[in-house]
């Protein structure tokens, strides 16, 4: 009996773990469930860094071309106010323009030999200009010589006159807009020619004195949106080769008065000025012979010399 109970076994049990082999599962089901958490999040983090650079680098081409457009503007703004400075010495600029293109003119005809008694015709109509240009140029000078002694004298008494009334204040500041809007009218594009007219009243443009039926002179008056609207004298002084004012006559009829000086004028027009820009052409119509030579065509209003052109014939 003793020797059937110590060989007896205890029967085993395949089917069941151990706890060591349990524990160990468990903690690699761990890891594992950590790792994916822990890549989950690496991915989210990596997208959303991806998605933050796309917008910063998009934001900022936004940026670049905002910026861009604004350089852009700028540019524009500068230029046209340069363009608008640079216009208050169109007159001079002119002039000096005029003088320039006929003496390359008359340099060319002497390179090219050309018949003595035109080279000295054109020449001394050359000197005849610069000295009126001289003449002209004296006495503007002394003429702004003046309105600046006068224009001191004035502010002195505006602020005299505006420490006294507030309304004549206000009238002050309404006569001095008034003054800056009439200096304020100016031409420009002028551009003056010589026109022959043919059988049935067809009309070319020529250079050749002989051949010259009318002189067309057309010009824009420069839009202001300060200025004065309303009707408008426009006056044309044309001086032919030998310095003489081209005119129809000597009456009062054929005289117009500018500061305070009454001169005589070529052609005159009246135009609606609306504060835009205003396009207008004037016409000599007589019938004389023209000499060659250079005319000089200088346009006014009744408060301001507004413009100047030349015109060569042959």
């Amino acid at each position: 009996m003793e020797g059937s109970k110590t060989n007896q076994t205890k029967p085993s049990n395949p089917g069941k773990e151990t706890p060591k082999t349990t524990s160990n599962e468990s903690i690699y089901k761990g890891t594992i469930i950590v790792l994916v958490v822990i890549i989950a999040v690496l991915t989210f983090m990596l997208i959303t860094s991806r998605q933050s650079l796309k917008e910063v680098s998009t934001e900022k081409t936004i940026v670049d071309e905002l910026n861009a457009e604004l350089n852009e503007e700028l540019n524009s703004v500068l230029a046209e106010y340069n363009q608008f400075k640079n216009e208050y010495d169109s007159v001079l600029v002119q002039q000096d323009s005029i003088i320039q293109a006929n003496a390359e003119e008359i340099k060319r005809l002497i390179n090219q030999q050309s018949d003595y008694r035109r080279v000295r015709r054109q020449l001394d109509a050359l000197r005849q200009i610069t000295q009126n240009y001289v003449h002209e140029m004296d006495s503007l000078y002394q003429e702004n010589e003046v309105l600046r002694a006068e224009n001191v004298e004035m502010q002195q008494e505006i602020r005299k006159i505006s420490r006294e009334s507030s309304q004549l204040a206000e009238t002050k500041e309404d006569l001095e807009g008034q003054v800056e809007e009439a200096a304020a009218l100016r031409a420009f594009e002028i551009e003056a020619n010589a026109i022959r007219i043919r059988g049935r009243g067809r009309e070319e443009v020529t250079d050749k004195a002989r051949r010259t039926n009318k002189i067309e002179v057309c010009f824009t008056v420069a839009a202001n949106p300060v200025a004065d609207p309303g009707n408008k004298n426009v006056y044309a002084r044309i001086a032919d080769p030998n310095g003489n004012i081209m005119r129809v006559s000597d009456s009062d009829a054929y005289s117009f008065t500018f500061q305070e000086d009454t001169s005589q004028f070529s052609m005159k027009g009246e135009f609606n000025y609306q504060r835009t820009d205003t396009d207008l052409c004037l016409e000599w119509i007589q019938n004389i012979d023209y000499d060659e030579g250079i005319y000089f065509i200088s346009l006014y209003t009744d408060q301001f010399r507004i413009g100047e052109a030349s015109l060569m014939l042959e």
